[in-house]
């Protein structure tokens, strides 16, 4: 049994990961092999072309949406570590959705805390978005997508997928799961509400019958009293 609370974790899993960003920047400064990501100079310095007013494609190399260089803005003028700082945050987020989504989908307490504790505290997860890489915003963006469609709020999902696959092409590839859940949705429900429909109609067919049952049987009673009257 795991007694640590969801916030707990949290909050271990940030005070872990600024300890490695600021480890990172020791490391850059006094060792020969870097800590930082390759990838994150480049981010850095797209985003100081664009906050001097240029474009960013203007860095070799640079190959990714605007949106990231705009993102790393921050870099020029508050810390340069502050894309990792951002990356970092969106790997708790993902953390923490992945408990979400457990909950949603009943899975026991017990459970959906030992996969939000194997996602914050894996080496492989961790060292990505401390080192500057910018993958864990698209893994944060694809799970909150995936609320959205079991919450049901299709058109906020649709405007995530549509941002997130600007900003990196391969989410793509979910376009068709994400169909086919959305389609199974409403045909679930157009199914519920015919049933509901269907379910009205009959009810309504038992109302009328019985209406003319109780139309007919006065008639008849008076038939037979006239009958009788007359004999």
């Amino acid at each position: 049994m795991i007694s640590l609370k969801p916030r707990s974790i949290l909050l271990i899993s940030a005070i872990f990961r600024v300890g490695l960003i600021l480890f990172g920047e020791w490391q850059d400064t006094h060792m020969e092999v870097r800590y930082t990501d390759v990838d994150y100079l480049v981010f850095s310095d797209a985003a100081s072309l664009m906050a001097s007013g240029q474009s960013p494609y203007k860095r070799t190399t640079y190959r990714y949406s605007p949106l990231l260089a705009f993102l790393l803005i921050p870099n020029s003028f508050i810390s340069r570590c502050w894309g990792k700082f951002l990356f970092s945050a969106s790997d708790l987020f993902v953390g923490l959705f992945i408990r979400i989504i457990l909950k949603q989908r009943k899975v026991p307490d017990d459970l959906c805390t030992y996969s939000m504790l194997i996602w914050l505290f894996n080496p492989f997860t961790f060292t990505i978005g401390t080192r500057g890489n910018c993958e864990p915003i698209v893994c944060a963006m694809i799970l909150w997508i995936i609320i959205c469609l079991i919450n049901g709020n299709v058109v906020q999902a649709a405007f995530w997928y549509g941002l997130i696959v600007h900003f990196r092409i391969y989410p793509i590839i979910y376009a068709l799961p994400i169909i086919e859940n959305t389609i199974s949705h409403y045909w679930k429900i157009s199914i519920k509400y015919r049933n509901i429909d269907c379910n009205n109609k009959i009810h309504q067919n038992q109302i009328d019958q019985s209406n003319s049952l109780s139309t007919k049987l006065p008639n008849s009673i008076n038939l037979l009293l006239i009958l009788a009257g007359a004999n």
